[in-house]
């Protein structure tokens, strides 16, 4: 038997415990004779002068679209193969999706997500079948998570419902959720969960740092055609008299949530026992990401910073971070409710205003049509406990019950669009959901032992009970990366805390 090291691309966890690998792998000499060949050359050759006269006669659609079935497909299947290089592909995929739909409109491009998952879902079912293996993860957050897909699967049979909407809809809630269990399955040590984390960061450092070269340089020429090519995100994009950056998304709401979360993450692994180098690292991440969030402009963004870092403070309830906890609340009243105008050269007036304004509700006219529409549909909410079904609001309530009462609702906060579309009842559900999450998380911190590891696990929950504080006023769990980087988050919670007690057991 080979050692790991022998073998080219080897995510080695991925195969079962007797060391050889479920589907055969190129060991050293086939790789390198491969690498060798002139027929690779050859075919290289030829593909790249096709890709050339694809580009030239046909566009840079069509041939991005070749691009994508050339490197796709087997990066596709050979996530059948290994499930984390897989993930990793796919966490890369979800952050730069959306800006790349904006050269290929009308392309569905999200069902490449919906591929990597389903084609990564076969191979896990091929690993736990040649195991011997069929039984289904028993944590408290699984259960929750069984139960949502369950609940949501049933709404089918809602009488009002919409089913064509239906079958849209529960795709992206089903199949998303399969990288939970993927996720939970792949992560068997530390080494990967350091990979993901890493990955997350640095992916978020690129969104933020390219943020700020559209904020200080300005957008390129082709960026703000995009924006002005539809009136609805011009009104979006440039308001307060300049324009709000949004990197390489399709929004700045997504991308401000984005860098909130990120840089709660890293502001929060700072107390941990890492090396100085990797702390210098976080803390400049954490200043791109929370520079590129002020410019964002999103102002649920500036609220789920502060509550993400008094969470942690109280959970982790340590003197010197209750300590900055403070200072930081004290820093941040004085700058909201004094008239200060600017604060150094990145903090002008149009920045400290809006940042304001996320904390004084009562003077925020979107916050007043937030509370108008709620009011609106608040009887709906208690005459239907199951709700009018999934789509029946948004661009699914457009595009299949046009005319209808709630296609031209704006839900705005995510607990409001499952209250209409799944009731009261499903709103009750989805509040256990995130409870119970929350009290895993919060658990298994304390039961951790491990200083690392208790670092990350606390961290972690900090960023998940900014995202239940965030999807409030805005649905910010129902766009990639974030939803992601979530369900990904709630897989680590659990395997963190059973990584730490295997270690200690051993």
């Amino acid at each position: 038997m080979q050692e790991k090291k022998d073998y080219i691309l080897d995510f080695t966890a991925d195969q079962p415990e007797d060391g050889k690998s479920i589907f055969s792998l190129s060991g050293p000499g086939k790789g390198k004779s491969l690498l060798r060949s002139p027929l690779l050359y050859i075919v290289l050759l030829f593909t790249s002068v096709g890709m050339a006269f694809a580009f030239s006669w046909f566009g840079p659609v069509f041939g991005f679209i070749c691009i994508g079935l050339i490197v796709g497909i087997p990066a596709v299947l050979y996530s059948v193969v290994n499930l984390k290089f897989g993930i990793v592909v796919l966490f890369i995929i979800s952050f730069f999706l959306q800006g790349f739909n904006r050269f290929a409109a009308g392309i569905p491009l999200g069902i490449v997500l919906d591929v990597f998952l389903v084609i990564m879902l076969i191979g896990l079912l091929v690993r736990k079948w040649q195991a011997g293996d069929y039984t289904l993860a028993s944590n408290p957050i699984s259960i929750v998570v069984w139960a949502w897909i369950i609940f949501n699967v049933l709404e089918f049979f809602n009488p009002i419902a919409n089913t064509q909407a239906w079958i849209f809809v529960i795709r992206g809630i089903a199949i998303l959720m399969i990288f939970y269990f993927i996720i939970l399955y792949a992560i068997d040590g530390v080494g990967f969960f350091k990979v993901l984390i890493n990955i997350w960061i640095v992916l978020s450092l690129i969104g933020g740092l390219y943020g700020l070269f559209q904020e200080f340089h300005g957008m390129m020429p082709f960026e703000k055609a995009w924006v002005a090519a539809d009136d609805f995100r011009y009104k979006l994009i440039f308001n307060w008299g300049r324009y709000r950056i949004f990197s390489f998304f399709n929004d700045p709401t997504v991308y401000g949530v984005l860098m909130s979360f990120s840089a709660l993450f890293c502001i929060t692994l700072l107390t941990g026992p890492f090396k100085f180098l990797y702390k210098v690292f976080l803390a400049f991440s954490a200043a791109v990401m929370g520079l590129a969030m002020i410019y964002a402009g999103t102002r649920t963004a500036y609220a789920m910073l502060p509550a993400g870092f008094i969470f942690y403070a109280l959970l982790t309830f340590q003197t010197r971070t209750l300590a900055f906890a403070a200072f930081g609340l004290a820093v941040g009243a004085f700058v909201i409710f004094s008239g200060i105008r600017s604060l150094g050269p990145f903090l002008s007036t149009n920045s400290l205003e809006r940042i304001r304004s996320a904390f004084k509700p009562s003077e925020d006219p979107s916050f007043q049509v937030r509370e108008r529409s709620q009011a609106f549909i608040k009887p709906f909410i208690q005459s239907h406990p199951f709700g009018a079904g999934l789509g029946s609001i948004g661009i699914w309530g457009q595009r299949f019950s046009p005319g209808s009462m709630l296609a031209d609702f704006a839900p705005d906060s995510g607990y409001v669009r499952v209250a209409v579309e799944l009731g009261w009842v499903g709103l009750l559900l989805y509040c256990v959901f995130f409870i119970v999450i929350l009290i895993v998380g919060i658990r298994n911190y304390y039961r951790t032992r491990s200083p690392e590891l208790r670092a990350y696990m606390a961290a972690l929950v900090a960023v998940v009970f900014s995202l239940v504080i965030g999807n409030y006023p805005q649905q910010v769990l129902i766009q990639v990366p974030t939803i992601l980087i979530f369900y990904a988050i709630m897989a680590m919670l659990v395997r963190l805390r059973e990584i730490d007690e295997a270690t200690y057991k051993e």
